[in-house]
């Protein structure tokens, strides 16, 4: 079946001349994989799957120069719509019948032994390895997974700021898994309705009238989509469909195909593979994908298949059925479900997106060995079972079976490790649970001497997810609103009003913003946009918007809005802050480009600038998340470290923008850092996730916010110590308005 999984016999010997035309079984049991007309065995299928999870391999374990190596999945694609519709074709020749329950049956065997074990796996690996921060994402992508509908599971994510800030997942590469699978729930009942028809069209003609129309269709929303949505793109059934479509299309056209001159179908697979191997090399991450470009491999690989038909004596296959591309082809399911997770793990665990390739060698060792344990231990005992392959109810029940213990692992490990209601709780609807300032200083001060996670770490491994501040929709828009209604928050009922305005950055603080300000009895403004900062600088598109690296267009419509919403409400007091990893060439603005960028908005603000408050970043460290802390529970000074350099010199420019204008500058740097910055301060777990600051933590701070800012309630200066949460480098900072006590 599946993108890596088509029922063709293992061994090239098998395919000869003069064999029945319409034969459906092979020496090993295994059901021909072609049309009838056709060879039953194509060796040069079986290499075009070598080809293909090479490709994916390789790419994904950082091989230089293979930046397009994602393309073997479109090549998986159209096999898998090659086979399965020669094994349709060959069923209704041999039988005169379509029977889905058979078809279903085999694809159970097929499919799910080898991937219920490495779902079990994966799910177990990533909770021992890895810790609970990275294993309940994984339970729950194992959920969906089961049930074949992991690439909408992964599409949301990509399209979500929340989930869009997390590592990729280890069950990631089902997605294309899931599309064929949803492809096979429509088509074969398509080809049954196609075939039942009593008309004097041939089944084959019928089956063109179809087809065509799928993939034209499918090809105009994948390049019409991907401009728009390029993550629900790349996931989507329905941007894909027309790769499979094409794939059956050239198993509906043997006939044809057997016609075709020796030199046309020679050049033709040469062509095709050429094809594949441009862009494999040429295209990269910052492709607009699948769009129109999908359209060289798919087609390459559809020249390379279509021209094999009449055995091209010098064609493509004379190397691709050379032994090493067979031994690749049987193996390529087991290999393209075990070495994604083992390379995600494995990366995770060193505290990297990704490591080179040379550092990947012996794990791609370890997914060759276990695809290989799999694939004779597994794979081919469960396929070439009599008794299954006799009773298509067994095989059925067998499927559930597999599909429930998924299921029901995942499950488990998800209840074993949920947060308490503790752990999540943020109080917001209570009084601010703060540090008072002293208690701040001195648990920064000690914080690099804690050794071990607290007992009553807060918010707990389990529940960091979900303890997010940010404001709830609408306040909260997606990638491509561009207005917000009225958000009024603290205490819609006062007299003098705050505007918080940023990007994540602002967000993450509302929680305790939000009720510092309704103790001072001030009205709480949210202007808040993921990925979009308040400067005027291009920054680059958020996942599954636009073109990827390209200039994020909402965000220059989200500060038209913004500033037009400001000026209609005049507020007594504006609070900006925002992230400086977003640039377009994913680094950092320099800083002095940063520091007039700052300067222009505190400017633009209809606000006087005595009024305007420059809210640093938060310090980011190179191991800063709780997923560095899952790791090292019992040394948790492993993920203590640095600020980095660009969040330095981001603040550093803010800084100077603010004694420049009259503004005033927050430091929260020292609510975080003594002499290193650690990922636990008290019983508070500070970071969200590498880049955010959690709720609790947020609310822990209230009162140095609360000084700092200088709200009712708030004025005195802390009696010890000082935060220094007041910019030094301000010459004199400018006095907010003065509110009125509550």
């Amino acid at each position: 079946m599946s993108t890596v999984t088509g029922d063709v016999v293992e061994d090239p010997a098998e395919g000869s001349s003069g064999e029945d035309p319409v034969s459906r079984v092979l020496p090993s049991g295994d059901e021909a994989g072609t049309a009838p007309g056709d060879r039953r065995f194509r060796p040069d299928v079986e290499g075009l799957r070598a080809i293909a999870v090479v490709l994916v391999v390789l790419y994904h374990a950082s091989f230089p120069g293979l930046h397009g190596g994602f393309v073997g999945v479109d090549v998986f694609f159209v096999i898998s719509g090659f086979v399965i519709t020669g094994l349709l074709l060959r069923e209704r020749s041999s039988t005169a019948r379509t029977s889905l329950a058979s078809f279903y049956g085999r694809r159970v065997r097929r499919i799910l032994p080898a991937g219920t074990l490495v779902i079990v796996a994966t799910v177990i690996a990533a909770y021992v390895v890895l810790g609970t921060v990275y294993g309940n994402p994984t339970a729950v992508a194992a959920r969906w997974t089961a049930v074949f509908l992991a690439n909408f599971h992964f599409a949301g994510i990509g399209t979500d700021y929340l989930n869009a800030t997390l590592p990729p997942s280890p069950l990631q590469n089902f997605w294309s898994l899931a599309v064929e699978e949803q492809f096979y729930l429509v088509y074969p009942a398509i080809f049954l309705v196609m075939a039942s028809v009593r008309s004097a069209v041939s089944l084959r003609a019928r089956l063109v009238f179809i087809l065509v129309p799928i993939i034209l269709m499918s090809l105009l929303l994948s390049a019409v989509q991907t401009s728009s949505s390029p993550t629900a793109a790349f996931f989507s059934p329905f941007t894909r469909a027309w790769e499979l479509a094409l794939g059956a299309l050239v198993a509906v056209a043997t006939p044809t195909l057997l016609r075709l001159g020796r030199n046309t179908a020679t050049l033709m697979t040469w062509v095709g593979l050429a094809a594949i191997g441009y862009a494999a090399v040429a295209y990269s991450s910052a492709t607009a994908y699948p769009g129109t470009a999908v359209i060289v491999p798919v087609v390459g690989t559809a020249l390379v298949i279509a021209g094999g038909t009449p055995v091209p004596a010098w064609g493509a296959e004379s190397v691709l059925k050379l032994a090493p591309f067979q031994f690749f082809g049987r193996l390529s399911y087991s290999l393209y479900l075990w070495h994604w997770p083992i390379l995600i793990i494995a990366a995770e665990y060193a505290g990297k997106d990704s490591l080179p390739f040379h550092q990947n060698l012996g794990w791609l060792v370890l997914s060759l060995v276990a695809s290989y344990a799999t694939y004779r231990l597994i794979e081919n005992p469960v396929r070439h079972a009599q008794a299954l392959a006799k009773s298509k109810g067994l095989a059925l029940g067998i499927g559930v079976v597999l599909i429930a213990i998924s299921l029901v692992v995942a499950t488990v490990a998800l209840e074993n490790h949920k947060p308490s209601k503790a752990s999540t709780s943020t109080g917001v609807t209570g009084l601010i649970p703060s540090l008072t300032p002293d208690a701040l200083i001195q648990a920064v001060a000690d914080a690099p001497k804690i050794k071990v996670l607290p007992a009553d770490l807060t918010p707990s491994l389990a529940g960091v997810r979900s303890d997010w501040g940010g404001p709830p929709p609408p306040c909260w828009p997606s990638y491509t609103q561009t207005s917000v209604p009225a958000c009024v928050y603290g205490d819609p009922a006062g007299t003098h009003t705050l505007v918080l305005y940023g990007d994540s950055h602002a967000a993450m603080w509302f929680a305790a913003m939000n009720l510092t300000a309704a103790l001072s009895h001030w009205r709480l403004i949210i202007l808040t946009k993921g990925d979009c900062p308040t400067l005027d600088l291009a920054f680059r598109n958020p996942p599954g918007v636009g073109t990827p690296g390209g200039a994020f267009a909402a965000c220059a419509q989200w500060h038209k809005f913004a500033l037009a919403r400001i000026q209609a409400i005049r507020p007594d007091l504006v609070i900006i802050t925002q992230d400086p990893n977003l640039a377009p060439d994913d680094h950092s603005y320099p800083e002095n480009q940063w520091q007039r960028a700052t300067v222009a908005v505190i400017k633009s603000l209809p606000v006087p600038a005595s009024h305007v408050i420059v809210l640093g970043d938060i310090p980011q460290t190179r191991t800063s998340g709780p997923a560095c802390l899952a790791r090292y529970p019992r040394n948790v000074q492993r993920c203590s470290g640095q600020n980095l350099p660009n969040i330095v010199s981001q603040n550093h420019a803010e800084a100077s923008a603010a004694t420049q204008t009259g503004a005033r500058y927050i430091d929260v740097v020292p609510w975080f850092c003594s002499t290193i910055c650690t990922g636990v301060v008290g019983h508070y777990q500070p970071y969200w996730d590498p880049y955010h600051i959690t709720a609790s933590y947020s609310m822990a701070l209230g009162q140095a916010l609360g000084y700092s800012i200088n709200l009712a309630g708030f004025e005195a200066a802390p009696a010890s110590g000082s935060t220094s949460t007041t910019a030094s480098t301000a010459t004199s900072p400018a006095t907010p308005p003065t509110p009125r006590t509550g």
